[in-house]
């Protein structure tokens, strides 16, 4: 056995508990090392009268790591616990707080502990989110109804988009196209920010209190949500809090008095006199001279912040995305929760953190990220053929257990987004790869993302022509593909439980001639969905071994992928 691969932590994605008091313990060995694993579990107050052993399931296994999982409630939401490990040899080794050892001798004394599961301490999430699938707005350019709230001389519509000109897309016009969204089957919309702005993106607020004057006002908005609601599709609001823009009043009290002002310190100045083209004179997001950090470490900063926070959540919305999530001190976002689970314990809270996000995920804080490592991971082996397909199952093994199982079933798992190229543009148009890359997303645990046009082909080669106006109607057979499929794909995702609720376990299609593909099984409540694909260069014929269907023959070209559910091939 490999010792120096067996490792368990008892926090973080390693143990956790639920409102229940479920504590859920996960434990990594060596790939294929351990044949079994058993947890001896007890309350510290009577060990004697308490000790129990239960068996754990084996859940993933790549070519470095195999997992172990199970799922306790003790009677006194008491735990303490320990590990009791066979290897292929037939060798008996136990896991304490020491470390690895081939006598239980002191385990009892050594042991991993959670010494009371309190409530206020357990991984809780919105339950709807695991049922969701979400459409991401930039509303700027989505669609546009005339007269427009301002009856401004925008361009035409189609015209190329700009860092900051507007198209003038507005509520309006939003509302008018539910049909179409609830004709895709999502259930829940994330809108890029809303608030008052004087560019088109509207990541510088300077009035969070009003919604955008071209888009419309606070009646139109109610009027949008009123709609979306009814036809039971969720809002979540994109919100700012690390910078504003140079025009917030406020910023620009300091620019006019220095020192002096009242809000000399909502901000990180360096140097007076202040000026916005100064680079080193104050912190800003990145070089940003128009969008100057807020200092959320100030208290009458925190008050004004979660004061917007309870205004808009009050008003009705779903749940908030936060940007640059990760540049903003941690104490606020507990603050931040507190004051939104207070007023909607259902809101969800999803973070821009785009690498490791633990430090948010551990329950006091997001209930989920946008997880542009999963993105990453999907580009490098569907798109490029950079990650190969043991490289691939480590990379995706090691998603599904960085974090707590609750928030890996909530992740907000995007292909593209208002930061990054189209998709089908980074794929150089193989629709093949695009597809299969698509239907992963769909069958993967968390909640797909579609950034508003992939459905129907739209391209664009940065983040700027990446939120080029929609097109509801592709006229090429690509977009029209595209939209077929995604269709299927969230129809499909709705009448399997498994694809929402159930366990992921990789399985191990049985070569009989060219390329090996990967597979997947999603099952729960008896619904069993299979995804098999083909990465390798070559054609693949291989044998699929899985309940219901051992052995099935299944022959695949690169990058073709085959759905079963329930023994039954689909055809999307």
């Amino acid at each position: 056995m490999k010792v120096e691969a067996v490792y368990h932590r008892p926090r973080n994605e390693f143990a956790y508990y639920d409102t229940n008091g479920t504590a859920t313990i996960l434990l990594r060995v060596g790939s294929n090392d351990i044949l079994r694993a058993r947890l001896f579990w007890f309350d510290k107050y009577c060990i004697d009268e308490s000790i129990a052993a239960v068996e754990m399931e084996s859940i993933l296994s790549d070519s470095l790591f195999s997992y172990f999982r199970i799922s306790i409630t003790p009677k006194y939401r008491r735990l303490q616990y320990y590990f009791e490990l066979m290897d292929r040899s037939g060798a008996v080794w136990y896991l304490d707080e020491i470390g690895c050892h081939q006598t239980a001798d002191g385990c009892t004394e050594s042991c991993f502990q959670m010494p009371y599961l309190n409530r206020a301490d357990a991984i809780a999430v919105p339950a709807w989110a695991k049922e969701a699938v979400f459409y991401q707005i930039f509303p700027d350019s989505f669609a546009r109804k005339e007269p427009t709230p301002t009856k401004e001389d925008f361009p035409s519509w189609g015209s190329e988009p700009d860092v900051i000109a507007h198209l003038g897309g507005n509520f309006g016009g939003l509302q008018d196209r539910l049909d179409y969204l609830s004709g895709l089957g999502i259930n829940a919309l994330y809108l890029c920010p809303i608030f008052q702005s004087n560019s088109c993106h509207r990541y510088n607020t300077y009035d969070y209190f009003k919604v955008d004057s071209r888009l419309g006002n606070l009646e139109d908005f109610k009027s949008l949500l009123a709609d979306c609601h009814r036809r039971g599709i969720r809002v979540v609001l994109d919100a700012v809090f690390n910078h504003t823009c140079d025009t917030f009043p406020h910023f620009q009290d300091v620019l006019e008095k220095g020192s002096e002002s009242s809000y000399a310190n909502w901000y990180f100045i360096r140097e007076y006199p202040l000026a916005v083209d100064e680079v080193y004179r104050y912190e800003r997001f990145s070089f940003e001279q128009h969008m100057p950090k807020l200092n959320t470490e100030n208290s009458e900063v925190r008050r004004y912040l979660l004061e917007v926070v309870r205004y808009w959540t009050q008003l009705g919305i779903d749940g908030w995305r936060l940007d640059v999530a990760n540049e903003i001190d941690l104490s606020f976002w507990r603050d931040f929760r507190r004051e939104v689970k207070a007023i909607n314990p259902e809101a969800l809270i999803i973070g821009e953190v785009w690498g490791d996000s633990q430090p948010y995920l551990a329950g006091d804080m997001f209930d989920s990220v946008m997880n542009y490592p999963f993105t990453t991971v999907c580009r490098s082996h569907f798109l490029d053929g950079t990650l190969d397909s043991t490289a691939f199952q480590q990379e995706i093994n090691r998603l599904l257990t960085h974090y707590p199982e609750p928030m890996t079933q909530c992740m907000y798992n995007l292909l593209g987004s208002h930061d990054t190229a189209r998709w089908l543009t980074l794929a150089k148009g193989r629709e093949e790869a695009v597809a299969c890359s698509v239907v992963f997303q769909f069958l993967f645990v968390g909640m797909p993302a579609i950034y508003y046009g992939d459905e129907t082909g739209m391209v664009g080669e940065d983040f700027i022509k990446a939120r080029r106006c929609m097109c509801f109607a592709p006229t090429n057979r690509v977009g029209q593909t595209l939209l077929k499929l995604y269709q299927s794909l969230v129809a499909f995702r709705k009448a399997h439980p498994a694809l929402s609720k159930g366990v992921f376990r990789w399985l191990d299609p049985q070569p009989i001639q060219g390329s090996v593909p990967l597979a997947f099984l999603r099952c729960a409540e008896g619904d069993k969905v299979v995804m098999i694909w083909n990465p390798g260069n070559e054609s693949a014929q291989c044998k699929l071994p899985w309940d219901g269907q051992v052995g099935q023959i299944v022959s695949l070209a690169h990058m073709e992928y085959k759905i079963f559910a329930n023994g039954q091939e689909v055809m999307l």
